[in-house]
């Protein structure tokens, strides 16, 4: 795959940046058939005459290291810019004669608001990896919720967008930031759950154990309290201060749209389940090279300015998993999805903590339709767990790469874009997905699926994961299991005999036998309301309970154990802003899914000037996977993990289609059954703190930085401490790196939101599980920083702070190293 060489070219570059500059190069651009843009972008060197300006940017000289980082070259050549097809103009054709009061309307208000939310970076594993053996202790970055309130006045609709950097949005967070924002009588007036959206970036290495379902919480030694409290109470307070800076802000203003394509940042990891798809259909999606696009590249963006010049914020919609730094890896971390945002807030001065009735920008990389594209995009080359896999010598390098691009894009985008029109609608309908029967004629004469994949009776079932789903998917493979293990109308088992022991060379479970004997039986047993599952060998049920009533309770008591599981009712939702409708789904959507949605919606939503779709998955619940009734038949990952059976996609765009009517027509539409109100059943050990600094004062230096050091070094110091649980540090910092200024005082360079300050936690004994320690004892921690390339010349000192208990704060200052040497342009 091109140059081995510029895929490593300087480890430096691949994490030294200043909180984010390690940016992505230009000119791998174009338009894009996967969002049907309303905009026909260009390349960035064509539609940016002059390079970032005080215009556009707080710090264009860092704007523009991004822009010309030689980090965007990494896999260049592997993706080509798409055939621009007719679909785009024919969405715009549809829409471009739409009726109504806000038809014409381009005024906006808007506001913005962020707020911490992140949990413990001590002994906890990641919502996502689901990997009991991986033991988190120390901080890369931050975690951030960042919400959005956007107005039409033209007819007083307001809805409230948040994107928090968390794995999974169990719907344990909607209850309870809508509970919360039911005591606030100034939020509840404004914000309901009919037009408060919450999306997941799905960064895999934050803590987990917020789900009040059990299936958030099995795998990571049960429900954490304090991880659950930090998340909901920072989303509202996020969603407060977007709220105090809409109202302080009467002005009106546009939001520029702008669409984009971004290569080389994204594959597809399920091939052999997109190849299932028809030939015909795949064929409408091709480069300019005459080869699949098999994974969205499309960026949609909105960028919100106010006539003042004053920066609001961005938001944009880029599919891709944020799975770049893995189990193995020891931190807490946002991803490249908060890689990119807190670079984006660095470039624009972004002031965390300012008054929110005053503009602090706030930089939002959304996930979108994510469910089969990995960020590692020479996986195929080098497998799980090799960090190579992502482009660099380490995951934080190439949590850079990627995070770097999807950077450099958004800039180029906030200095593009054509104004939003029409005004701001929304919808939300609870749907009993265990029993949808898809009826609806325009959605069957919709379907692609070849003859032999058909039955008479279209439906939904209990939920329930195939053999295949603890296969895990290339970007994690599970220890067990393999993908594509599927039920066959004649099993050979001979033939399944042979293939389970030639996996035992490999490890794998002999599975296809247990497979074809057992478990494609286990749909076809009375009462288990399992019958739809079809290709798929049942291997774990995960909402019995929902037949549990009136059986007898000898029986109910065996349900139990999952009917606490996963819930059967689950939220879809639709914002349209102006001529933008975004699409929000608790599902990891797959490429083809998402572009069948899309355009079902779009026909739908063109009356009232809908022009551009953009699928959200992660959005106000999860479960699992979305993939077509194609790929389901091939049962990789992504199929074993579609809960409700291959029937799901037809189901969801039937909903989605009563959503879109109601748009379209005005009428209200009954949201239906509550989310389900549970309580977790299994619960952590309860954290007793008992830190003890042994021989050492806390805060006590124990290993001291260098005397001396040039930019482009690594420096680092060693701290007595205290377990970091104690005091999360939220809108704080556990680490900093300070500068001696002229007048004696020290300046904060760099805090733990920078991906080259790690901070790191080492206690006496590191357990294999992530388990509270029954005794914490002394511990210590270290700060490493990777100094920026272009870091000035002067005096430098590391610092960190902590609670004991017992004990108290304490702080711990490194000895000073004198920085000396050339300085280059950029970080």
């Amino acid at each position: 795959m091109n140059n081995y060489k510029v895929r490593y070219a300087s480890r430096y570059l691949g994490v030294a940046l200043v909180s984010v500059a390690l940016m992505a190069c230009g000119g791998d651009q174009s338009s894009s058939e996967d969002a049907s843009p309303a905009t026909t972008p260009t390349e960035p060197e064509s539609s940016v005459d002059v390079g970032p300006s005080e215009a556009f940017f707080a710090k264009p000289e860092l704007a523009q290291c991004v822009i010309d980082s030689p980090l965007r070259d990494i896999g260049k050549g592997m993706d080509a810019p798409s055939v621009t097809n007719s679909e785009a103009t024919a969405a715009q054709v549809m829409a471009q004669d739409a009726i109504g009061a806000c038809a014409t309307n381009q005024e906006f208000r808007f506001g913005s608001g962020l707020s911490d939310i992140t949990g413990p970076v001590a002994l906890k594993s990641g919502a996502g990896w689901e990997d009991t053996g991986q033991v988190m202790h120390g901080l890369h970055q931050r975690q951030y919720a960042r919400a959005f309130a956007i107005e039409s006045p033209c007819n007083g609709k307001r809805v409230m967008f948040v994107s928090a950097d968390i794995g999974l949005m169990w719907g344990s967070i909607r209850n309870g930031v809508l509970e919360a924002l039911t005591k606030d009588s100034e939020l509840a007036a404004k914000y309901t759950a009919e037009n408060l959206m919450l999306s997941a970036t799905h960064t895999h290495n934050g803590p987990a154990g917020y789900a009040h379902h059990e299936a958030g919480n099995a795998l990571h030694l049960g429900f954490d309290s304090l991880v659950y409290k930090t998340i909901v109470n920072g989303i509202v307070d996020a969603i407060d201060r977007a709220h105090r800076n809409i109202e302080a802000n009467d002005q009106t203003a546009p939001i520029e749209m702008a669409v984009g394509e971004l290569l080389n940042t994204n594959i597809n990891r399920s091939r052999p389940a997109y190849a299932m798809n028809p030939e015909q259909e795949r064929q409408q999606y091709v480069n300019v090279r005459g080869e699949e696009v098999d994974v969205a590249k499309t960026m949609v963006q909105l960028n919100l300015r106010r006539k003042s010049g004053s920066p609001v914020g961005v938001i944009n919609w880029f599919g891709v998993h944020p799975t770049v730094m893995g189990p193995e890896v020891p931190y807490v971390s946002s991803d490249v999805k908060g890689f990119a945002s807190l670079g984006f807030e660095e470039i624009m001065a972004t002031e965390y903590r300012a008054d929110p009735g005053k503009d602090s920008f706030v930089a939002a990389f959304a996930q979108a339709d994510e469910g089969d594209a990995s960020p590692n995009i020479f996986i195929n080359e080098f497998p799980h767990p090799d960090p190579r896999r992502g482009g660099g010598e380490t995951p934080m390098d190439s949590n850079a790469i990627s995070g770097t691009k999807q950077l450099a894009r958004a800039l180029e985008l906030w200095q593009e874009g054509q104004p939003l029109t029409g005004g701001v609608d929304y919808r939300l309908l609870h749907v009993q997905m265990n029993k949808v029967s898809v009826t609806d004629p325009k959605i069957l004469s919709r379907l692609e699926h070849p003859p032999e994949l058909d039955v008479a009776s279209k439906q939904t079932c209990n939920a329930a994961l195939g053999v295949s789903f603890p296969a895990g998917a290339e970007d994690g493979p599970g220890p067990i299991s393999q993908e594509g293990l599927t039920c066959t109308t004649s099993p050979d088992l001979l033939k399944s005999a042979a293939a389970d022991f030639a996996g035992l060379t490999d490890m794998a479970m002999p599975l296809q036998v247990v497979s074809d004997l057992l478990l494609c039986n286990v749909q076809h047993l009375p009462l288990l309301g399992l019958g739809c599952h079809a290709e798929k060998p049942i291997l774990l049920p995960t909402n019995l309970g929902e037949i549990a009533g009136g059986l007898p309770n000898k029986v109910t008591g065996l349900l139990g154990l999952t009917s606490n599981f996963e819930p059967a009712v689950h939220p879809l939702q639709i914002f349209q802003l102006g001529n933008l409708a975004l699409v929000g789904l608790p599902w990891e959507v797959t490429t083809m899914a998402a572009r069948r949605l899309r355009d079902m919606v779009l026909e739908e939503l063109a009356p009232v000037g809908v022009d551009t779709v953009v699928i959200a998955g992660l959005v106000n619940g999860y479960i699992h996977y979305l993939t077509t009734r194609e790929e389901y038949a091939s049962q990789q990952y992504e199929g074993a993990s579609t809960a409700f059976g291959p029937w799901s996609l037809a189901a969801v765009s039937q909903e989605l289609r009563k959503l879109a009517e109601s748009i379209v027509q005005g009428t209200v539409l009954p949201v239906r059954p509550d989310l389900p109100q549970v309580k977790p059943v299994l619960r952590r050990l309860p954290y007793i703190p008992s830190d003890s600094p042994g021989e050492q004062a806390f805060g006590t230096v124990l290993e001291d930085v260098p005397a001396v050091a040039a930019p482009g070094d690594e420096i680092y110091a060693r701290f007595q401490a205290s377990h970091p649980r104690n005091d999360l540090m939220l809108n704080d910092s556990y680490a900093y790196a300070e500068r001696l200024n002229e007048d004696g005082n020290w300046q904060v360079v760099a805090t733990d939101r920078s991906p080259n300050l790690l901070y790191t936690w080492h206690p006496r004994f590191l357990p294999a599980f992530t388990m509270e320690l029954p005794y914490t004892g002394a511990s210590e921690a270290s700060v490493h920083w990777h100094l920026p390339r272009n870091l000035e010349p002067g005096t430098y000192r590391l610092r960190t702070k902590g609670v004991a208990k017992p004990g108290g704060a304490w702080e711990g200052v490194s000895g000073v190293v004198e920085v000396a040497g050339k300085s280059g342009a950029c970080p």
